[in-house]
């Protein structure tokens, strides 16, 4: 079929990073097209509610990236009405130990000495280098670079931005746990919610991830009104206000090559072929594979720096309970350790994110946990037994949970709404969207790339192939999303040097 359409550039996918990008580039000045590929929204209906598909405390508020990003395309004081800062930041629950990381030094200072006297100054030197690194990176994240840098002036440029930080080129190098013991609880406080914050598998974080992934949950860490689906929605409004197309019901079943450049791409459902300056990719790289006519280059890139390997599923259960049910001194987002002997994972690691009360004096609480990749695909009936397995341990950490139980919800164990105060089973609107194919995955990367945060690069061995996506840099989560997408539309737009003098201000009579 001849092509009937022509855009400068094609999303596949309407994830984060493919939406962050293709707003970038439709306020530059390119003729963007968006495509769905199958893409969940980030929250769906059931059962009569209004259900998010996973917690969502926004991390990158502090980063300049984001900053920049939010400023260029004019959303940035919108976003500061919708944002506010979650205090406590967060809290860790586990055996002996309930811990609050205040935004208030002084209230810090006490729940420091109350929880962890002993050990005060080791901790507070901890917070401190923590700070003083999140700032050093700071100044790195505010430059204009390509994450990870693969032409010889983009690494020159990232070696000069990040000479001066205090880890080594993997991220490693400083030790910031040097003066706790291998077993202290304090490590779990760290840990807790760090490991929720990456997209890498949190075994395989290099120090600085760690303390930066920290940070950001010290710093940053924020409550968006509207929450993830509004930033989806306003992101999709600020790409169709510059001029760019959504098509959020096509796919692509072929990327379109020749002579090893992409061309552009077929859509499944009327094989209709759309030209394209550029393809770039926002689902996972094991999804893309598919859809290239040969796999030859990829194999390559592979072979030199490894194929990302999934570890774990990001599982979630929604219960909605009376508002009194939630314990009054309990904050927004509570890690509860239910072991610290065993491994940190499953049920024995949970993320409870509790939501403000409705007009009806209910509250939700959004409970996400790591689920090994293993255990999902190998094991009979794991997935489907989560929902009583969860149950049973936030019953611990919320009293006379069962008298106060009214629904209870997971889009991704395959069955049906329990609305408990009706006594019946609700079938799901939406049945294909929900099971664990749709759990995200979190990947483990055999090679890490610069400061131990990247993982694929932006450019593909097929020349014009891009991918923006959670791979790029996941090691620093949501601040990642956004170095990712800066990357990829830094990318196309030095392509078009009249559409960077633009951007840049710098043209005169003569060149328009």
């Amino acid at each position: 079929m001849k092509r009937r359409s022509y855009y400068d550039v094609v999303f596949i996918g309407m994830g984060f990073e493919p939406l962050l990008a293709a707003a970038l580039l439709a306020k530059r000045g390119f003729r963007v097209l968006l495509l769905g590929q199958g893409s969940l929204a980030p929250a769906y209906d059931a059962a009569g509610r209004r259900w998010p598909r996973a917690p969502h405390t926004f991390l990158g508020a502090q980063s300049p990236v984001a900053r920049r990003v939010l400023a260029e395309l004019a959303l940035h004081q919108l976003f500061r009405r919708r944002a506010t800062s979650i205090d406590p930041a967060f809290q860790v629950v586990m055996p002996g130990h309930r811990f609050e990381h205040a935004l208030d030094p002084a209230a810090l200072e006490r729940e420091v000495a109350r929880e962890f006297g002993l050990v005060q100054r080791a901790v507070e030197d901890f917070d401190r280098a923590a700070l003083r690194h999140g700032q050093d990176l700071d100044r790195i994240a505010d430059k204009d670079l390509v994450w990870p840098p693969e032409t010889f002036l983009e690494r020159r440029e990232f070696v000069r931005a990040t000479a001066h930080q205090a880890f080594d080129k993997q991220g490693a190098g400083l030790d910031p746990f040097a003066e706790l013991a291998e077993d202290h609880p304090f490590r779990h406080v760290v840990d807790a919610p760090v490991r929720f914050a990456s997209r890498m598998d949190p075994g395989q974080l290099a120090p600085l991830a760690r303390v930066r992934l920290y940070d950001s949950w010290c710093r940053g860490a924020a409550k968006l009104e509207g929450g993830a689906a509004w930033l989806h929605e306003a992101l999709l409004e600020k790409v169709v206000t510059y001029s760019g197309e959504v098509r959020p019901r096509e796919r692509v079943d072929r990327v379109l090559t020749r002579r090893g450049h992409a061309t552009g791409v077929r859509l499944a459902t009327t094989a209709e072929e759309i030209g394209a300056g550029f393809v770039v990719a926002g689902c996972e790289v094991g999804a893309l594979l598919p859809l290239l006519p040969d796999r030859t280059s990829f194999g390559q890139l592979f072979e030199r720096i490894g194929e990302p390997t999934p570890r774990w599923c990001r599982y979630t259960l929604h219960l909605v309970v009376r508002e009194e049910a939630v314990p009054a001194g309990m904050g927004r987002d509570a890690f509860f350790l239910l072991d610290p002997q065993r491994a940190p994972a499953a049920e024995n690691l949970l993320r409870v994110e509790a939501h403000p009360a409705n007009d009806a004096g209910e509250r939700m609480l959004s409970i996400e946990a790591l689920l090994p990749r293993r255990g999902v695909e190998e094991v009979s009936g794991y997935v489907s037994s989560m929902r009583e397995r969860i149950l049973a341990v936030v019953s611990e950490l919320v009293p006379f949970l069962g008298d106060h139980l009214l629904a209870v919800d997971s889009p991704h164990d395959g069955r049906e709404v329990q609305d408990i105060a009706g006594g019946r089973l609700v079938p799901p609107e939406e049945p294909w969207s929900r099971g664990p194919q749709s759990m995200p995955v979190v990947h483990g990367y055999p090679v890490r790339g610069p400061l131990g945060v990247c993982g694929l690069p932006v450019r593909t061995p097929i020349k014009r192939l891009l991918l923006c996506n959670e791979q790029i840099v996941p090691g620093l989560g949501d601040e990642g999303s956004f170095l990712a997408a800066w990357s990829a539309a830094r990318v196309v737009t030095r392509s078009d040097r009249k559409k960077e003098w633009m951007r840049r201000g710098l043209w005169t009579k003569v060149e328009i």
